[in-house]
C-alpha cells in the first residue's frame, strides 16, 4: 500500500507543479498580448498622425501585410487583401519598376536597409509620389526573414531622394538599426 501511497502522492505533486507552471506561463501570454495589443494601437495612431503606412514581406512564406494606411494610398479594397509581393509592385510606376524590384531584392539578399522614392499608379489610375523605407530582419542563420517598412505619400516637390539624400538616409538607417553594411 505504501508504494501505491507513494505515486498518488507523486503524481498529485506533479500535478500541482505543472497547473502552477501553467498558470505562470499563462500570465506571462497574457502579459504578452497585452503588449502586442498595446504597441499594435501605438503604431495605429502613428500611422494616423504622420499619415505614414506600414508593410511587411515575409520572405519565408512570400506574404504581404499591408496596413489600413497602404490600402488608401494604393485605393484599393481591404476586402481584397493585400497583393502578393509581384502584383504589389506591379502598382509602381512602368519606369520606376525595376529600380523597386532591384531595391528590394537587394535588401532581401543582404538585409540592407533601403530608402526608396518611386511612383505609383493607384487603382483608380491616380499617380502618386511616394517614399518607402524598409529594414530587414535577418535570423540566426543570417538569412533575412521579413522586410519591414514604411510607406508615405509626398507631394511631387518634396522628394527624400533628391541630391544624394537616399546614401546619407541610408547610412543613417543602417546605424540607427545596427545593420552591417
Amino acid at each position: 500500500m505504501s508504494t501505491l501511497f507513494a505515486f498518488a502522492t507523486g503524481a498529485a505533486i506533479s500535478t500541482m507543479i505543472c497547473g502552477v507552471l501553467l498558470l505562470i506561463e499563462r500570465e506571462r501570454l497574457h502579459s504578452r498580448l497585452a503588449r502586442a495589443e498595446r504597441d499594435r494601437r501605438f503604431l495605429s495612431l502613428a500611422e494616423n498622425v504622420g499619415s505614414v503606412a506600414t508593410w511587411i514581406v515575409d520572405n519565408r512564406t512570400g506574404k504581404v501585410t499591408w496596413s489600413d494606411r497602404v490600402f488608401d494610398i494604393h485605393g484599393r479594397d481591404k476586402a481584397a487583401g493585400p497583393p502578393d509581393i509581384a502584383d504589389a509592385i506591379d502598382y509602381y510606376h512602368p519606369d520606376d519598376r525595376e529600380r523597386v524590384q532591384d531595391t528590394i531584392n537587394k535588401a532581401l539578399e543582404t538585409g540592407s536597409p533601403f530608402l526608396l522614392d518611386a511612383r505609383i499608379i493607384d487603382e483608380q489610375g491616380v499617380e502618386k509620389s511616394v517614399v518607402s523605407r524598409g529594414i530587414c530582419n535577418v535570423g540566426h542563420d543570417g538569412s533575412v526573414e521579413e522586410v519591414f517598412g514604411v510607406f508615405f505619400e509626398i507631394s511631387a516637390s518634396r522628394s527624400f531622394a533628391v541630391s544624394g539624400t537616399e546614401d546619407l538616409n541610408t547610412l543613417a538607417l543602417q546605424h540607427d538599426c545596427h545593420v552591417p553594411a
